[in-house]
């Protein structure tokens, strides 16, 4: 069976929304799934992260491991890797100056236009990202998110010790992953794919050719066609 949380969390698509940036925190957004897991009872699962998913899912791997079989990588980021901060800088440039953006618009941010810059989204397809923020209110979970990322090491304290715990955590994990990023990702996917292979020289690496950093919007099939096949090998081997 396949469970999905709400979008990216709470403060996304569907789901009721905070109106207050203060509200959304890591520990928010990583408890949440930890409940949700508990609440359903699942077991056996292969956890399939993207985007925002990573700092909060890989997060709760650590907490859960017995609950989690495998591991589904996609075009996402474990910040505040051990790197100087000038090289940390150049590999999430595209990270910051969407940062910096959203910053200064802070709730009135123009999603439309900023979705637009991806030029494969037509126009269709952009409404139904911004369908769930009608006006600002209903922003402050998408404005509040590239705070929570630990762009340095002295930002975000906490996050950047859970993320350093969670690396540590990972470096020891042997059960199947896969990662499938883009060749042409917007978050810093290049350094980050290094990053995961490092973590796991045993999982298998399948680069998707173009697609940008929503790739599931182009290449829903071929990502399909991955995942099936990789679950279908654990399967296999159970």
């Amino acid at each position: 069976a396949v469970v999905s949380t709400q979008s990216t969390g709470i403060g996304f698509g569907k789901s009721d929304k905070y109106s207050s940036l203060d509200m959304y925190t890591h520990d928010l957004h990583t408890l949440t799934l930890k409940l949700f897991i508990e609440h359903l009872k699942l077991s056996k699962i292969t956890l399939v992260v993207h985007d925002w998913g990573g700092p909060v899912g890989l997060s709760v791997v650590k907490e859960v491991p017995h609950l989690i079989d495998s591991l589904c990588i996609l075009n996402t980021v474990l910040p505040c890797r051990d790197d100087t901060v000038l090289k940390h800088l150049v590999n999430m440039f595209h990270f910051l100056t969407w940062s910096a953006v959203i910053f200064v618009c802070q709730t009135h941010l123009p999603l439309g236009y900023l979705l637009g810059c991806n030029a494969k989204i037509d126009s269709k397809t952009r409404r139904g990202y911004t369908a769930p923020f009608p006006n600002y209110r209903y922003k402050a979970g998408v404005a509040r998110w590239p705070q929570l990322v630990p762009m340095l090491p002295w930002s975000n304290k906490r996050i950047i010790e859970d993320m350093r715990s969670t690396k540590r955590f990972l470096r020891s994990w042997n059960k199947p992953v896969l990662m499938l990023f883009s060749d042409d990702g917007i978050s810093g996917s290049g350094a980050s794919k290094e990053l995961f292979k490092s973590l796991f020289p045993h999982g298998e690496d399948i680069p998707i050719k173009g697609g940008g950093h929503l790739y599931q919007e182009f290449k829903g099939e071929e990502l399909a066609e991955h995942l099936t096949r990789f679950l279908r090998k654990q399967d296999h081997h159970t």
